[in-house]
C-alpha cells in the first residue's frame, strides 16, 4: 500500500503525505503551525522525565528525534 502511495499514483505526494498523517495522528502526533510537515508529540521516559517527540518530513523522507525510533518507523512501514 505504501509503496503504490508514493510511487504508483499521480498524486503519489498527496496520497503518500495523506496517509502518513492519519498514522502520525492515530499515533498521538500533532502537526505543528509553522510547519505542517513537523509533527510533535508529549511524552514521558521510564524515569519520569518529560519530554517531546519530534518527527520532521520532506516528501518521502523522514527525520525522527525520540528515544525508541524504530517504535515509531515500524508502526510507519506497516500502514
Amino acid at each position: 500500500m505504501i509503496t503504490r502511495a508514493l510511487y504508483g499514483l499521480e498524486s503519489s505526494g498527496a496520497a503518500w503525505r495523506d496517509l502518513l498523517a492519519g498514522t502520525l495522528r492515530d499515533m498521538g502526533f500533532l502537526s505543528t503551525l509553522v510547519d505542517p510537515d513537523a509533527w510533535i508529540h508529549e511524552a514521558v521516559k521510564a524515569n519520569g522525565t518529560p519530554y517531546y517527540k519530534y518527527l520532521f518530513v520532506y516528501v518521502d523522507d523522514l527525520l525522527v528525534l525520540l528515544e525508541k525510533p524504530n517504535l515509531i518507523l515500524d508502526v510507519i512501514s506497516k500502514a
